[in-house]
């Protein structure tokens, strides 16, 4: 999509729930890692798709190891008029603790990919937190918010089909994804983040990313740079992931996130973020 240079971009919010969201932070991003609409976005986390919602991009390759999620993706990209179809008839029932479990049994079996991505959607809904948990058997295993009815956001539906026209998916982890950068693109992640204490969530799609997973990601970035690419990399503050990054010249810059903390969803606090730019 065209924008006329100069031209304000409000910030749009996604459609889905996800852990460690960045739609509050995209005014700082912009700021310190200012978008080149005439490169490709590319996005090896794409998550929620917070920031590719708000930033200027042409051209755009977004990639997850979530099968589940690009599969959603795709489906809003040329399928949505019937997804648009079998939510509304979704949010016409009612849901209880059993109800939704069979949500997500039906969206553990089904093989149809339209009927997986409105059971994706459902279930990011009317799960807790928004969390997108699987076990080490890809089985989701997030319990249920008590939320008995879904209220799906048309409007966010709208702007995320149109966004998503012309835009390259692909299911991928990210070292696929990066290894095939090329020094015209731009490049955002936001892998899970190195852990601030023990209990810290830091799986994604059943996996542990673990320090050397960083490690491998800051490499191949730095690769990428090499190549004429612009990269940028969310992380936590910590010192390991300071001294990564600082290792391979990455410049720093550092914000302030609220954060859910505990196991109680309105339990948030300021946290302190890092994001390390190669231009």
């Amino acid at each position: 999509m065209n924008y006329p240079e100069g031209t304000p971009l409000p910030l749009h919010q996604p459609m889905l729930k996800w852990a460690g969201g960045k739609t509050k932070l995209m005014p700082f991003i912009r700021r310190v890692f200012p978008m080149d609409p005439a490169r490709r976005w590319v996005e090896p986390f794409t998550g929620s798709g917070a920031v590719f919602l708000n930033v200027f991009a042409n051209h755009a390759l977004l990639s997850d190891s979530n099968d589940d999620l690009i599969n959603f993706y795709k489906t809003i990209q040329t399928k949505k008029q019937e997804f648009i179809a079998q939510i509304t008839a979704l949010s016409e029932s009612t849901f209880d603790k059993p109800g939704y479990y069979r949500l997500v049994e039906e969206f553990q079996t089904t093989e149809d990919k339209i009927r997986k991505s409105v059971l994706f959607y459902a279930i990011n809904r009317l799960c807790f937190n928004g969390l997108c948990r699987y076990n080490k058997n890809k089985k989701f295993n997030v319990p249920w918010n008590k939320k008995d009815h879904l209220e799906p956001n048309f409007p966010r539906l709208d702007y995320l089909s149109f966004r998503l026209s012309g835009v390259e998916l692909i299911s991928a982890d990210f070292e696929q994804t990066l290894v095939a950068a090329t020094g015209h693109d731009q490049i955002y992640c936001d892998p899970p983040y190195i852990k601030l204490k023990k209990d810290s969530f830091t799986k994604y799609d059943g996996k542990e990313f673990s320090e050397a997973s960083h490690t491998r990601l800051a490499d191949l970035l730095v690769a990428a740079h090499a190549k004429g690419a612009r990269v940028a990399i969310s992380n936590s503050d910590t010192e390991f992931a300071v001294n990564l990054y600082e290792e391979r010249n990455f410049k720093i810059h550092r914000l302030s996130a609220y954060r859910s903390v505990g196991a109680s969803s309105g339990s948030r606090q300021a946290v302190s973020e890092i994001l390390a730019v190669l231009e």
